[in-house]
Order: C-alpha cells, then sequence, then structure tokens
C-alpha cells in the first residue's frame, strides 16, 4: 500500500499537510490528522509538522506490510513486541533512495524513531478509552522499547565536530564557480537561456557570499533587494515569513534562522540590477527569483525542485561542481569566516558575536560555538608549546644528551 503526504495553504496562508491512502481519493488518514492537528501544529512550524508525517508515514507503511492495524490492536490491550518494535524501527530508518540494507542518518533516523514513539503513545491514549495503572505501565513500556533504539546523537561525536569545521568546497569547485560569478552566460547558446542562467548563477552567488539557507534565498522579494546608498554596500533583508499569503508554494521555502540584513558585493549588486531590469520576464510576482519558462508556472517563484533542478542542470555543463550543494556553501561561508577572523586577530567573543549576527544563530548557538572553538583549541596549543619549552628554560638542558650514543 501506498501512503502520500500532500501539501496545501489555507485561506490565511497558512500551510499544512496531510497523510493520505494512495490507493485512494478521498480523506485523509484520521489518526495522523488528528495527531497533527491537535498535538503538533499548535507548537511547531509546518517544516516541522512535516518531519512528523513523514514518521507516521512509515509506520503505516509497516502496518500495511504486516497487515496488522495498531489501532485496532491498542484497542484490544494489546501492544508490539519486541521484535515488532525492531521490526518497526528498521522499516522507519531504511534509506529510501539508496540500496536495499541501507540506512538513513544517524540524526534523522533519532528524530523519525522519537517522533514515532510519541505518535504511538498519543494513539494508544487515544483508542484505549479505560485507562488504569496496568495499561499505562504497558504503553510507557512500548515508548521506551522504542525510544531505546535511538542512537547516540552523531553531533556529540568529537569526530563529527571535527568534519563540520573542515567542511569546504574543493578548490576545483570553489574556481570554477567563481568563474562562472565572472562569466555568468559562459557556454549558453539560446537567447531563451541566457534568462535562467543569468538568474541560477546569481542565487549560487548570494549563497556563497552571505552563507544564507536556501530557503532563505527562495524567499527573498523584490523589496528585500536594497542598492547601495552614501557609500554603504548593498544588502539583502532576510525575514521570517513562515505562512506568507502572498506565496503560492504550497511547500514554502522559510527562513529557519532569525530575521537580519547581510551585505553583498559591488558585482553581485550590479547582477542583481541586470537581472530584476533586463533578465527577469515581467510579473506582479513579488518575489525576486521566479520561472522564466513559458507555461503555467512562469512568473511564479522558483519552488525548492526547481532549484534543485537548475543546479542538477549546471553540475552536468560543468562538471567542477558536482561536490556542491547548498548547504555546503553555507558550511565554506563559515570556513572563510574563520579566515578573516584569524587575520583580524578577532578575538573569540567578537568572532562568535559577529558570526551569530550574520548566520541569523541565536546568542551562545551551539554552531557558533562549535565554528570558534578553533580559537580554543589554537590557544591550547600554544599554551601547550609554551609549558613544553619552559622544561628547558628552567635549566634541564642535560636531558637532550641521553639522545646521543655514549
Amino acid at each position: 500500500m501506498i501512503f502520500k503526504i500532500k501539501h496545501f495553504i489555507a485561506a490565511d496562508g497558512e500551510r499544512f499537510s496531510q497523510l493520505y491512502n494512495g490507493d485512494s481519493t478521498g480523506f485523509p488518514l484520521y489518526y495522523p490528522t488528528s495527531y497533527i492537528a491537535r498535538s503538533v501544529r499548535p507548537s511547531v512550524t509546518h517544516e516541522t509538522q512535516k518531519v512528523h508525517l513523514e514518521a507516521i508515514k512509515r509506520v503505516c507503511e509497516w502496518e500495511a506490510l504486516q497487515n496488522i492495524s495498531i489501532a485496532v490492536r491498542f484497542q484490544g490491550r494489546e501492544y508490539l513486541r519486541q521484535f515488532e518494535i525492531d521490526g518497526l524501527v528498521r522499516h522507519i530508518t531504511a534509506s529510501r533512495r539508496s540500496g536495499k540494507g541501507e540506512v538513513i542518518s544517524r540524526n534523522k533516523a533519532n528524530t523519525y524513531i522519537a517522533y514515532a514513539a510519541n505518535y504511538l503513545r498519543w494513539l494508544a491514549d487515544e483508542t484505549i478509552t479505560e485507562l488504569n495503572s496496568d495499561i499505562k505501565t504497558a504503553i510507557d513500556k512500548q515508548h521506551e522499547a522504542l525510544l531505546s533504539s535511538v542512537a547516540r546523537k552523531s553531533g556529540s561525536s568529537p569526530a563529527n565536530k571535527q568534519r563540520i569545521l573542515a567542511m569546504r568546497l574543493p578548490d576545483e569547485a570553489a574556481q570554477a564557480l567563481r568563474k562562472l560569478f565572472e562569466e555568468p552566460l559562459h557556454c549558453v547558446q539560446k537567447n531563451g537561456d541566457k534568462g535562467p542562467r543569468i538568474r541560477n548563477i546569481l542565487m549560487l552567488r548570494i549563497l556563497y557570499e552571505t552563507g544564507m539557507r536556501r530557503g532563505e534565498l527562495l524567499s527573498l522579494k523584490l523589496g528585500n533587494f536594497m542598492e547601495a546608498i552614501s557609500g554603504e554596500s548593498a544588502q539583502l533583508r532576510i525575514e521570517r515569513n513562515h505562512h506568507d499569503e502572498f506565496d503560492s508554494r504550497a511547500q514554502q521555502p522559510v527562513a529557519k534562522t532569525l530575521g537580519r540584513t547581510v551585505n553583498i558585493s559591488t558585482e553581485a549588486e550590479q547582477q542583481l540590477i541586470a537581472y530584476r531590469d533586463h533578465w527577469r520576464p515581467n510579473s506582479d510576482c513579488h518575489f525576486l527569483f521566479i520561472n522564466h519558462r513559458a507555461g503555467r508556472t512562469q512568473g511564479r517563484p522558483v519552488t525548492m525542485t526547481g532549484f534543485y533542478s537548475a543546479l542538477n542542470n549546471l553540475k552536468e555543463v560543468f562538471p567542477a561542481l558536482a561536490p556542491l550543494y547548498p548547504h555546503l556553501l553555507r558550511h565554506d561561508w563559515n570556513y572563510r569566516f574563520s579566515q578573516k577572523a584569524d587575520m583580524e586577530r578577532m578575538d573569540f567573543e567578537s568572532e562568535r558575536t559577529i558570526r551569530e549576527m550574520l548566520m541569523g544563530w541565536t546568542p551562545n548557538s551551539e554552531m557558533s560555538l562549535l565554528y570558534n572553538q578553533r580559537h580554543i583549541q589554537e590557544r591550547a596549543n600554544e599554551i601547550g608549546r609554551e609549558i613544553a619549552s619552559d622544561t628547558i628554560n628552567r635549566g634541564d638542558k642535560k636531558c637532550p644528551a641521553i639522545l646521543h650514543r655514549q
């Protein structure tokens, strides 16, 4: 049985999603819809609601494969046995894109398992009308058995932290990208392809120069672009825009971080002006980056799918860009910011504060502190060298003699 998550826009602009049995057209699944509407939606964003639904979808898939109804089981005071929990966890964590036996990332698996466990606990409370201490104990035991499958977060691993700190664009990809910034129409033959190419390169340039997220990029409106005045650089204003009533995209790209204003280079400003005034199709759409191709979507804002399609097309034409993906540009920006902080001999607190402001992170954010660990490590190494040298400075100069043969 196939299950599908469908996305909708309410009259007031609110986004919401529902889970459907793909074999039928009609009402969404009752319990998942009730759970999201009553227990999840009031406190989380639409993006998080979609993650909850993906976890629940995997639970429903497993039910169908086992030919059981968990709700009916609960009504009969029958709970999942350990071997069933093990099978459910395997199904939840199985990769849908890779080969058989492959699993999703540890962080995503942990999230799905936790969300599935919360849903099943709610479902038990919802379907069992008479709860007593024994039943509550059984529900708690099932809940704990599921959560026991949650692995230690990979984010706590020192090796993973070092991996994040080292993430940056490979030199060949960076060179190819900077060349395209200078010559965005390189290899373009057809006039109809020029506008989309300039838009696509410009989107990548903004990600590269500002480190903003792809959702923030696709949410930029014409009014968010402020040209340079009085010697100040041009800027882009990033706004939190959840449930924007003017956004026609059911899966709305949104800013996950805080709103802020970021600077862009003079060259990027000139290209933005040229794109806005000469290459961008005439449209009443408020969004900066829109679809160019003729058809029913022309003039509408670029979707996340459209963005990735454009990026994949660029990779086919320019193979050196193969390692590039949007969030890598955010990591690369932080790498370059760290280099700049070193050149400026910026102190730890200043580096942390400025980084948080430009990335849209809250004060003392975990990621900000992670990137700033470099200074702590460097200072520790420096102090360690000083202490080691202090041994010799104190007159202990006979020790090296033992290294020579007598």
